[in-house]
């Protein structure tokens, strides 16, 4: 569940961003970085794979926790 949350916040977060860097700042800088189709995948896998290492870490810490230490007892 951990995994699955990182990876939908990750996707959230590289649309919203792609999103807005092309669309809406872009026409505002004065010079322009071509991005090509095959850089966005690239990003967007990038992106994944940070998600998934960085919710295993979490997972880690959280299997360590006691549980009723994590519940309040």
């Amino acid at each position: 569940m951990i995994i699955q949350q990182a990876i939908a916040l990750g996707m959230i977060g590289f649309v919203v961003g792609k999103i807005t860097a092309t669309l809406l700042m872009a026409p505002i800088f004065p010079k322009y970085v071509l991005l090509e189709p095959l850089d966005s995948v690239l990003g967007f896998i990038v992106v994944v794979v940070i998600c998934i290492l960085s919710s295993l870490i979490a997972i880690r810490v959280a299997l360590k926790v006691d549980p009723a230490e994590a519940i309040g007892g």
